[in-house]
C-alpha cells in the first residue's frame, strides 16, 4: 500500500498513522515522501466497533480463521485473516482496524 513518510518514525497510509520503532528512510532525505508500505493479512483486524470500512470481495476458508480479501473505499485491496466464527458475506461492509507491530517499507524509485 501507498504511504507518505511524514517523519522518521510515522508513515501515513488510507486506513491510518503507522509508528515505526525504527526509523522509516526515504529517498529524497528530510522531506516528506511515498513509500510502499509491506501489510501482513495478520495486520487488518475485523472490527465490527469501528469506523473504518471495507467491503469483501473475495473469501477463502482456511479452517480456524478466513482470509478476506478486501477492498478498501480508494479501490485498492488487501488481506486480512479473521477467525472462521466471523463468517461475512461477500459484498457485506465490514469493519477493521490497524495492528501493525513492525511497520516496512521500500522506497518508491
Amino acid at each position: 500500500m501507498r504511504g507518505r513518510v511524514l517523519d522518521p518514525a510515522t508513515v501515513e497510509i488510507e486506513l491510518g498513522a503507522l509508528k515505526s520503532s525504527l526509523p522509516v528512510v526515504c529517498c529524497n532525505g528530510p522531506e516528506p515522501c511515498e513509500v510502499d508500505v509491506l501489510l501482513r493479512p495478520d495486520d487488518i483486524v475485523h472490527d465490527d466497533g469501528s469506523a473504518l470500512q471495507a467491503l469483501v470481495v473475495r473469501k477463502a476458508f482456511k479452517g480456524a480463521e478466513i482470509l478476506y480479501t478486501l477492498r478498501l473505499p480508494s479501490g485498492v485491496e488487501v488481506l486480512s485473516r479473521v477467525p472462521s466464527h466471523h463468517n461475512h458475506a461477500i459484498g457485506q461492509p465490514i469493519g477493521i482496524r490497524l495492528d501493525v507491530e513492525h511497520v516496512v517499507s521500500f522506497p518508491i524509485d
